[in-house]
């Protein structure tokens, strides 16, 4: 059978329409179940904070900022996981927003320490009600045993680099350390 699209339902061909999709062993994967996780999560991320003009990706450099004032645009980049050219961008579109200003380092007059606007601080209470209140959301079903646990359990997944709010180095910061190749002549 070869599944068709049809307006916004998917079918199979030669299948009645309404049959249940197998799906095998999709369930029993993990990185099945974290990338629905991350779909729902991301879903009612943006519908509470769509008005705000604010994504995920966003409100995390907005909080690195806030912790870090005078945090460099490519310490911001590494910290976050993204290129250079990544972070560019998102603290182009938080300058944007009138949130974030970069200023010149004073101890490197070729980068640029972001600030909180006054703006920006004003502004990070709403964001952060907000985000309260979406992980409230999305975390709902849980009991709080659960929620701790599941927080637990992630921040244990994705490894010591990134649990406890610990101050890292760049190589630490980053979400996907195999990224970084080791210097020549070192062992992983």
């Amino acid at each position: 059978m070869k599944a068709t699209r049809t307006g916004s339902r998917t079918s199979l061909r030669g299948a009645p329409a309404g049959t249940a999709v197998d799906y095998g062993r999709l369930p029993q994967h993990v990185g099945y179940l974290l990338r629905l996780a991350q779909l729902r999560v991301w879903e009612d991320f943006y519908a509470r904070l769509a008005p705000t003009g604010i994504t995920p990706s966003l409100f995390s450099a907005l909080i690195l900022v806030e912790r870090n004032p005078g945090l460099q645009q490519s310490r911001l980049g590494e910290a976050l996981g993204v290129a250079r050219s990544g972070a560019m961008t998102m603290v182009d579109r938080l300058e944007r927003l009138g949130l974030v200003e970069r200023r010149t380092d004073p101890r490197d007059r070729r980068a640029y320490g972001l600030f909180l606007t006054p703006e920006g601080q004003r502004r990070m209470a709403e964001f952060t009600a907000r985000v309260a209140e979406h992980d409230r959301h999305v975390t709902g079903a849980l009991t709080p045993a659960e929620h701790q646990t599941l927080m637990q359990l992630l921040q244990k997944f994705i490894g010591p680099a990134r649990n406890g709010g610990a101050v890292h180095s760049a190589a630490e910061d980053d979400p996907l350390p195999s990224r970084h190749k080791p210097a020549a002549g070192t062992a992983r």
